[in-house]
């Protein structure tokens, strides 16, 4: 894609996801797109503008019923895994990057296509852009679960802004880190093998800081 994402591209964007979602996902939506303009500051200023797209996007298939997303994967020839196949609230992740190259094509780019693609499982050595909206998903302010709080707090807490750049990386793996235990922990042998890799991953990356 040679035309870069401009303000008027996202607020239209903007919009197009309130025309389509419920009213509390796009809220969620809004969240998550300050949460990653925010991180991409901090961390990727160059990609501020694909992560607010990637998260403007992120949950785009998200209220499609399974029947639907199953005929989506299908028709591009995506075979689930068993742990996939076990796991619907994953589909849309793979749903939505299949889609926004047909519904959305001045938006797919690599960076918001892999962002979005990642950001309910997670994966070994995601991109940066990968990471910060993985996370950013979670630690948005309207998320009240209280195991995101702590993670929203451990993050924020840190007041990241005023750390050097190598701690600002280490806190980014750590709360990255903390956030895939969580989700392996919380769904145990139903957790999908790429969060478990993603989190072996960070674990590895972390003993090695």
């Amino acid at each position: 894609m040679s035309e870069a994402i401009t303000e008027q591209m996202l607020t239209a964007l903007r919009a197009e996801m309130e025309r389509t979602l419920s009213p509390t996902r796009f809220a969620h939506t809004k969240g998550v797109e300050r949460m990653a303009a925010f991180m991409a500051q901090l961390y990727c200023p160059t990609l501020e503008s694909e992560l607010r797209a990637a998260a403007l996007l992120h949950d785009s298939t998200k209220e499609y019923t399974d029947a639907r997303q199953l005929e989506i994967l299908a028709a591009n020839g995506v075979a689930l895994r068993p742990d996939e196949a076990r796991a619907p609230k994953i589909w849309h992740a793979m749903t939505a990057a299949l889609e926004i190259p047909v519904r959305y094509p001045v938006f797919a780019t690599p960076t918001v296509l892999g962002a979005v693609r990642w950001h309910t499982t997670g994966r070994a050595d995601m991109t940066q852009a990968e990471a910060i909206l993985y996370l950013a998903d979670l630690i948005e302010e309207n998320r009240n679960y209280p195991a995101l709080v702590v993670l929203r707090n451990r993050f924020l807490g840190a007041d990241p802004k005023t750390l050097a750049p190598d701690a600002r990386l280490v806190l980014l793996h750590e709360v990255l880190c903390a956030a895939l235990a969580q989700a392996a922990e919380k769904l145990g042998e139903g957790a999908c093998a790429d969060t478990l890799s993603a989190l072996n991953y960070e674990t590895d990356v972390l003993k090695g800081k």
